[in-house]
């Protein structure tokens, strides 16, 4: 979807994305540059981003990027993510509370956490 629709969501509040094996990215590319600090999603509480192979990032953008009310992060078997926003200075999540259902995390910066060892971007083998 484009930046557009993703800041008219205003009342969404949990997205789940799974099993999609052609997704390489949730938010197209921005049309414009404009504000410093963009916002998507405004109410976005939950975000579940699970079985996605080729997913690459969630956005693509230069700018920082807020989730101000995002609480919890779910990120399994995306093997190609390696950034939460590609390009992005920075990703706040203020009011983040778990990361893969842990709630001793307290990530404020997605894109520094990416490479967390608590931000499971694959299914550990059992």
């Amino acid at each position: 979807m484009s930046p557009t629709v993703a800041r008219g969501a205003l009342n969404l509040r949990r997205i789940r994305i799974y099993n999609c094996v052609s997704m390489e990215e949730v938010i197209t590319e921005e049309e414009q540059q404009g504000e410093e600090i963009m916002t998507l999603f405004p109410l976005l509480e939950e975000l579940e981003l699970e079985e996605l192979p080729k997913l690459r990032h969630f956005f693509l953008t230069k700018r920082v990027t807020e989730f101000p009310f995002l609480r919890e992060l779910k990120i399994c078997d995306c093997p190609e993510m390696k950034t939460f926003v590609q390009q992005g200075i920075s990703v706040s999540t203020p009011s983040l509370e778990s990361v893969n259902n842990d709630d001793e995390v307290k990530v404020v910066d997605l894109n520094k956490a990416m490479f967390n060892s608590k931000v499971c971007l694959m299914p550990l083998a059992v």
